[in-house]
């Protein structure tokens, strides 16, 4: 079974990677692809977390979805106006 959910934990890291590049091809927003690829890679470590687990592989999955909150909060902020946009009159969006 453990060698099965290995290989499980590796398509999905692969999933990830195709899954995020066609999403980038697609869209051509860099933002949409890491968001999809982030999320299959978490699944892959949520997936490994069903082998015999250590305590240092319990937190590496923890660190593993707490870096993909702080990237996915990272990426659906609005990056702020430029000032050539803030002299034509638009107004100023401010990030906080």
């Amino acid at each position: 079974m453990t060698i099965v959910l290995q290989y499980v934990s590796l398509a999905c890291v692969v999933a990830g990677l195709i899954s995020g590049a066609v999403a980038v091809a697609v869209s051509h927003d860099v933002r949409i692809g890491l968001q999809i690829a982030l999320d299959l890679w978490v699944a892959a470590g949520l997936i490994r977390l069903g082998l015999p687990a250590s305590a240092e592989q319990l937190l590496a999955a923890a660190a593993i979805i707490v870096v993909r909150q702080l990237v996915g909060s990272a990426l659906r902020r609005r990056p702020a106006l430029s000032r050539d946009d803030q002299s034509r009159g638009k107004p100023v969006r401010r990030t906080v």
